[in-house]
């Protein structure tokens, strides 16, 4: 689809194993038909590794995918608001985190934006993107045409416990132990 991703981890074997998990993601694609060798050698052409930051400073969007830790968050989305442009969109890939938390500690709030993509996220189409009232309009619309770039199907929705999902999600996983604790079967 056009799209360079600089993908960094935090150290040398941590970055050499996501690299081969993209290799491997898209090599199945191509065992089953659904994408070219060609096709494939330019995918991996556009993937470029890092553990350090070098390189954000051209980067239009960052996704942040680290562990649903806000401490951690917070302190990469400060890093973040250092090294990236003024007109970077920061993104999280948090499943529950209130975005207005990750981004409390930078000056970035009006760009920091929630990309949920769904595990695997190389398969599910679906992409909560998470606006806060903060979020300006047009990293909301950016982020939108990117999620349809990528061949996701975006969905906006408020930031709010669980967001869409989850939210939804939640209380049927509760009534489905309560249904067990209850002796159904």
């Amino acid at each position: 689809n056009g799209i360079d991703v600089l993908l960094k981890e935090v150290n040398q074997k941590f970055l050499e194993g996501g690299m081969q998990r993209v290799a491997a993601n898209l090599m199945s694609s191509v065992k089953k038909g659904r994408m070219t060798k060609e096709k494939y050698e330019q995918c991996m052409s556009r993937l470029k590794g890092t553990i350090t930051y070098e390189g954000f400073d051209r980067a239009d969007m960052v996704i942040e995918a680290a562990l649903e830790d806000i401490g951690l968050k917070q302190k990469i989305f400060a890093e973040l608001e250092q090294v990236c442009r003024k007109d970077c969109i920061l993104s999280t890939n948090t499943s529950t985190i209130d975005i207005n938390v990750v981004g409390a500690k930078t000056n970035a709030i009006n760009r920091i934006i929630g990309n949920h993509f769904f595990s695997p996220a190389h398969v599910m189409k679906l992409l909560e993107i998470i606006k806060t009232d903060s979020t300006d309009k047009q990293v909301i619309l950016d982020t939108i045409a990117f999620g349809k770039a990528i061949k996701k199907v975006p969905v906006v929705v408020g930031n709010c416990t669980g967001f869409a999902v989850n939210r939804v999600f939640f209380p049927y996983t509760m009534a489905a132990c309560l249904l067990v604790d209850l002796g159904a079967d």
